[in-house]
């Protein structure tokens, strides 16, 4: 007997596999994007970091109108010199052992960020200008705490001082035009990674 049937049942076979083998392609290629894989949970932590980071700075950088934001003034009233933390404040080098830094970015930075344990550093980028060449400057640290992880995040903003500013005399940055009032551009940077 001869069944005429059987090539289209070997089609359905042949289409139900096909089907099958593409649900488990597209399941498996799905199921690599939870967020329980080891890639996009480091990810995750990134995001919120850097959500953390700009949210510090721009709580810092608010000002009433008229008014210098706190983190305007700190950098105005910055010393030059470099911090580190030594546990329970941010101290400076040896040379100056009596010397600890205290502003409106160091509270904030101990209430946020030390408080999870997230390691950080504060460092800022002006302009420079010689010979009538402006460029920027190498960034220099305020405060450090090490290098940075391969999972750091960076985040930025930027201040523009005014001649009426009143930069501290001990502050290394320059005024890069004279003949107006601008004094200079200062990026701010914040570093921050898990230890």
């Amino acid at each position: 007997m001869f069944d005429e049937k059987a090539q289209l049942h070997t089609l359905e076979g042949i289409a139900a596999s096909v089907i099958l083998l593409l649900v488990i392609i597209y399941a498996i290629d799905a199921t690599s994007m939870t967020p329980l894989t080891a890639s996009t949970s480091s990810v995750h932590v990134e995001s919120e970091l850097q959500t953390l980071g700009q949210d510090i700075l721009n709580t810092l950088d608010y000002a009433e109108p008229g008014y210098n934001s706190k983190l305007k003034n700190d950098i105005i009233n910055w010393n030059g010199k470099e911090y580190l933390w030594n546990g329970s404040r941010y101290m400076a080098n040896a040379k100056y052992a009596q010397d600890n830094l205290t502003n409106n970015l160091t509270e904030l930075l101990n209430s946020t960020l030390i408080n999870r344990g997230i390691a950080h550093k504060v460092e800022v980028i002006y302009l420079i200008s010689s010979n009538n060449v402006i460029f920027t400057s190498s960034p220099d640290p305020i405060i450090y705490a090490g290098a940075p992880s391969d999972n750091a995040v960076m985040v930025s903003r930027k201040i523009v001082l005014q001649n009426t500013d009143n930069v501290s005399s001990f502050n290394p940055i320059d005024e890069i035009d004279p003949s107006t009032n601008l004094y200079n551009i200062v990026e701010v940077r914040l570093v921050m990674w898990r230890m």
